[in-house]
């Protein structure tokens, strides 16, 4: 599998996660969405949890290995922006 392959069900995995846990501040206005809102932003730490075990899941399942730490290193750095762009997407529109 190719690497722009697991960075693409990486992003809708993480865009799922967010699309997930937003849907209820459709439902709720005024200090209800003030709490859920900051409930959702205090579950950051899940959601970088949640990246994690996707990317590695995805590694796995597509039998992905690397031969050298030199590869190893490559695909950190081919997803480091990718995975820096999801975590801010978690905060996008609801921190200044």
């Amino acid at each position: 599998m190719s690497y722009e392959k697991i960075k693409e069900e990486f992003i809708k995995s993480a865009e799922a996660y967010i699309n997930a846990k937003r849907q209820p501040f459709e439902k709720l206005s005024g200090m209800e969405l003030v709490d859920a809102k900051s409930h959702y932003l205090d579950d950051f730490q899940g959601y970088i949890m949640h990246l994690n075990f996707t990317l590695n899941a995805l590694i796995e399942e597509h039998s992905v290995s690397f031969q050298t730490p030199e590869e190893a290193t490559a695909f950190q750095d081919f997803m480091k922006p990718t995975f820096g762009s999801v975590a801010l997407k978690f905060t996008e529109g609801l921190v200044e």
